[in-house]
């Protein structure tokens, strides 16, 4: 049992930065049994007045761009009785429960290894454009400076920040990309940037209605490649027509793949709109704990090295794969100008899944 009170099981080869697996305990499926989220289906104003008036309910949030309300509820029996209420109400209403969202790779603290030098540097263009990726996930800590350059302020969706001990996700991440942006380069400095999106705040997980509001506001910040190096295995509706609607305005939407070891649908991933990444190992082979199916795209090194205070850590999973994957993906695109489709081809050709290439 960890110290914050969450079972968990870590499985080793001989040393822990050769763990393949971490297997924790199931905490349910990660319904938010007492918050709706409830739109229009065709798009037409929501009668605000019908919501208020549900037995119970508080409205707590908006997503004015997907035209969806969070709605929070006393009790799960109140939340159940709305969504009964709602359904017979019109059948132009969506109405889905919020989830939890989860991001699994924890850092493991290791000693005798260092991460190479970054070879790339940040520069801006003689235009000022530039190719924004979004970081869909906890707030990143303060990187070394190197890598601190290529990211923009962390606009926060949820307030917050993560506990000190270690690198955040967020910042595993933030670096991961970076180092992909670096390796994909073909210059030695880049304009692109990185604009990450707390969604998580102080929690350890983040849900379905912040990750959309996150999608939402990268797009309109005008952020055309989104990371979401998060996921679930419940479907949410909601959060693939979110997804659906800023890919079909040009974004590239690139989601890590999960750790399940299994074929299931893993989500966002496992959504037809996203570029679905799983990990592999050295030998370019699928990692035991990393997804594979129909719905992954394709196969990318799952394993970064993160310096913080004088200590690495070692961070495996899909999750380092698709964070590696979207900073490739705008080193391919670095002019803002250029399309996002042959992108997505050429990442797909680059890590085909059983045959993918080292960092």
């Amino acid at each position: 049992t960890s110290t914050n009170g969450r079972r968990e099981l870590k499985v080793f080869a001989t040393q822990a930065r050769s763990s393949t697996l971490e297997i924790v305990a199931d905490e349910g499926d990660g319904m938010i049994a007492n918050e709706l989220i409830v739109r229009s289906k065709s798009g037409s104003p929501i009668d605000l007045k019908l919501l208020a008036g549900l037995n119970g309910a508080s409205l707590v949030g908006t997503n004015g761009v997907a035209g969806a309300y969070q709605v929070r509820f006393d009790s799960e029996k109140l939340a159940e009785e709305a969504k009964q209420k709602l359904a017979n109400e019109s059948e132009d209403l969506a109405v889905e429960n919020n989830q939890r969202l989860e991001a699994p790779d924890a850092p493991v603290a290791v000693s005798g290894m260092t991460a190479p030098p970054l070879r790339l540097t940040a520069t801006v263009s003689p235009d000022g454009n530039r190719r924004v990726i979004a970081l869909i996930d906890s707030a990143p800590q303060p990187l070394a400076p190197a890598f601190q350059s290529f990211l923009l302020p962390t606009v926060d969706v949820v307030s917050g920040g993560p506990a000190s001990g270690g690198p955040s996700h967020g910042t595993s991440m933030a670096e991961a990309m970076v180092r992909g942006l670096s390796a994909g380069s073909p210059e030695t400095s880049t304009s692109t940037r990185i604009q990450p999106y707390n969604v998580y705040g102080a929690n350890e997980s983040a849900s379905t209605w912040d990750v959309a509001r996150g999608i939402t506001q990268a797009a309109q910040d005008g952020s055309t490649i989104i990371n979401l190096s998060l996921g679930s295995t419940q479907d949410s509706p909601y959060l693939r027509d979110v997804i659906q609607q800023v890919t079909g305005q040009g974004a590239l939407v690139i989601a890590a793949a999960g750790n399940n070891g299994s074929m299931d649908p893993f989500y966002p991933a496992a959504y037809e709109a996203t570029l679905a990444v799983t990990a592999t190992g050295r030998s370019g082979q699928l990692t035991p704990y990393a997804n594979r199916g129909g719905f992954v795209d394709l196969g990318v090194p799952g394993s970064t090295v993160v310096q913080m205070d004088g200590q690495s850590w070692v961070v495996q999973g899909t999750s380092v794969s698709a964070a590696y994957a979207s900073g490739m993906a705008g080193a391919l695109a670095q002019n803002p100008q250029t399309s996002l489709a042959p992108v997505r081809s050429k990442l797909i050709e680059t890590f085909p899944i059983q045959q993918a290439k080292g960092p």
